[in-house]
């Protein structure tokens, strides 16, 4: 049976923020997102990773999706892309790379993945585009075993295990600890009751959030929120744990503020943030 996600479990693995800490000690994110097709997720990663607490977080991305979302985050720093040499660079000295949301999955995206397994040395949350471009050949997430979360939903999953979503679907439990044994990653494997697995075996069920966080962008937010805790210093299990939660509870509170139908995803980081101020965070 799946262990289920608890308030204290989350905010115990949180702690305060010393009143002389500065944002070097709060990590740097690496984010690989967005395209000309999907610039909002670009966008909405980066805010998930700030509001979740990184300390700094840059946008590696196309000049037309830099430009398109420089002046509404401005908090972020920027590295355009093309430029490989740039890109390996800063991923030798970011805490986190999250890489893939809100990218196609083509040979570009599938070779930029790769640099960043490579050259990356602390935890990759890799999601959406850049977990599907490297479905066929798996064996190149292996430089980041041990430091990686995949964050795939039924349909990706899908595809990395080559099988089909309605046996996934199936046996929701049973694919994702078998894919965090395979990849020697952690996987949060999405849908109504989340599952985040992990390659010794342990498996937690995430029992907050609700059907208003079916629309596109919710998985962008909940990656970067993943990413922004893990570069606070949690391990790989934690960050993927406490993000589904947080993530989920924050959905509740906003569902309740606005309703599901009304709710955007880039709301929840509004209930987010109250979230942190009711627990002294």
């Amino acid at each position: 049976m799946p262990a289920v996600i608890t308030n204290e479990m989350v905010f115990a693995a949180l702690p305060p923020r010393p009143p002389e800490s500065h944002k070097g000690a709060y990590g740097r994110v690496l984010a690989v997102c967005g395209c000309p097709a999907y610039r909002g997720a670009a966008a909405l990663s980066v805010l998930g990773a700030l509001r979740a607490g990184a300390g700094v977080v840059t946008l590696a991305a196309g000049e037309s999706v830099i430009q398109s979302i420089a002046a509404r985050v401005l908090e972020a720093t920027f590295l355009p892309l093309p430029d490989e040499s740039a890109l390996a660079s800063m991923a030798e000295t970011a805490t986190v790379c999250l890489a893939g949301c809100g990218r196609e999955a083509d040979e570009t995206t599938a070779r930029e993945m790769k640099l960043l397994l490579e050259r990356t040395r602390g935890t990759v949350v890799l999601d959406a585009g850049g977990l599907c471009s490297l479905a066929a050949e798996k064996q190149a997430m292996r430089p980041a075993a041990g430091r990686l979360i995949v964050t795939p939903h039924p349909g990706e999953m899908a595809r990395l295990a080559h099988t089909s979503v309605q046996q996934v679907l199936a046996a929701p439990a049973e694919t994702a600890l078998a894919m965090a044994k395979q990849l020697d990653a952690v996987v949060v494997l999405k849908g109504h009751r989340t599952l985040t697995a992990t390659p010794a075996g342990r498996l937690y069920e995430n029992r907050t959030g609700n059907a208003g966080l079916a629309r596109g962008g919710s998985g962008d937010v909940l990656a970067g929120m993943i990413a922004g805790l893990a570069a606070q210093g949690l391990a790989p299990a934690q960050a993927a744990v406490c993000g589904v939660y947080l993530h989920g509870l924050a959905a509740d509170r906003c569902a309740a503020r606005l309703s599901q139908q009304g709710m955007l995803p880039e709301d929840i980081l509004v209930d987010l943030c109250a979230l942190y101020l009711e627990n002294g965070r």
